[in-house]
C-alpha cells in the first residue's frame, strides 16, 4: 500500500493536524505530519542546520534523512521511512 502525503504550506503550524497531510512552514523551517504508521503521533522535522533537508519539485516534497519514530524510550523504531515526492517509502 502506497501512502502519499499532501503538502500544505502554512506560516505557523495549526493546533490540529490531519492525517495524510504534510504541514510545511518555510518561514520557521519546519515540517510536521502525523506518523505514517497510523499511530497519530506527531513527527516534527526541523529543516536546516543539523536537521533535515527539504526539496521541492513542483508540488512534490522530499525530506532527507529518513523519518524515524520511536516507541517510548526504547532504542528501536516503531516506524521508519523516507518521504520522497510526497510518498512514504518504508525502511
Amino acid at each position: 500500500m502506497t501512502i502519499e502525503l499532501q503538502p500544505v504550506f502554512v506560516e505557523a503550524m495549526p493546533d490540529e493536524i490531519e492525517e495524510g497531510k504534510l504541514y510545511i512552514s518555510e518561514k520557521y523551517k519546519c515540517v510536521i505530519h502525523l506518523c505514517a504508521c497510523g499511530c497519530r503521533r506527531k513527527s516534527v522535522t526541523p529543516i536546516g542546520y543539523k536537521g533535515w533537508t527539504m526539496t521541492k519539485n513542483m508540488n512534490k516534497i522530499t525530506l532527507r534523512p529518513s523519518i524515524g519514530n520511536f516507541t517510548g524510550d526504547k532504542p528501536s523504531y516503531h516506524a521508519h521511512y523516507f518521504i520522497t515526492d510526497n510518498k512514504v517509502q518504508w525502511l
